[in-house]
């Protein structure tokens, strides 16, 4: 596989927000945070993705700032990505919050056909962290394949978007909405 230029990349997020075009990937802010409660319970059965309590959504403060206590998080991109046939996505931190105390949860890789707001899940080390909402969270990147594949992704996460978004929002863990 080849890593893609961030210049490349960038033609496969929708703008605005602005993204930052680095070497290999291109720097992404996030669009939701949401808080996953101490001693949830999670369910992952057939088409069946919940939470219990459900996730909490946090908002920034009055300086901007998303406060986020020792935990774990899922984060929402601002914004929607396209995986092309011929690629594969693949979301990582930036070295900045790993070295100041965030821990991005390893997911799996965006498949060919994905296209959304996609969501990174990360767990907070430190006692707190506080992130302005206009910081870039995860620097996305794509990799060509070997060859096109065969068929898209049609799965579960398809089509995720924000609340902000038209319509109502979805949160992490739920299923979007039939398209009409």
């Amino acid at each position: 596989m080849t890593i893609w230029t961030g210049k490349e990349v960038a033609r496969y997020i929708e703008q605005p927000p602005e993204v930052k075009i680095n070497p290999n990937g291109v720097d992404v802010r996030a669009s939701e945070v949401w808080m996953l409660k101490p001693k949830t319970i999670a369910t992952l059965h057939g088409d069946t993705r919940k939470v219990e309590p459900p996730m909490v959504k946090l908002e920034p403060n009055k300086e901007g700032f998303y406060i986020l206590k020792e935990g774990f998080y899922q984060v929402r991109f601002a914004n929607k990505v396209t995986i092309p046939p011929h690629a594969v996505g693949f979301c990582f931190p930036r070295t900045s919050l790993n070295r100041l105390g965030m821990i991005k949860s390893e997911t799996g890789l965006w498949d060919s056909g994905y296209s959304g707001f996609g969501t990174q899940s990360v767990y907070v080390a430190v006692n707190e962290f506080r992130i302005h909402k206009d910081e870039c969270w995860f620097q996305f990147t794509l990799m060509d394949m070997k060859e096109e594949v065969d068929h898209l992704y049609k799965g579960h996460w398809q089509g995720e978007r924000p609340a902000m978004a038209s319509g109502p929002g979805q949160r992490p863990g739920e299923k979007p909405e039939a398209k009409k």
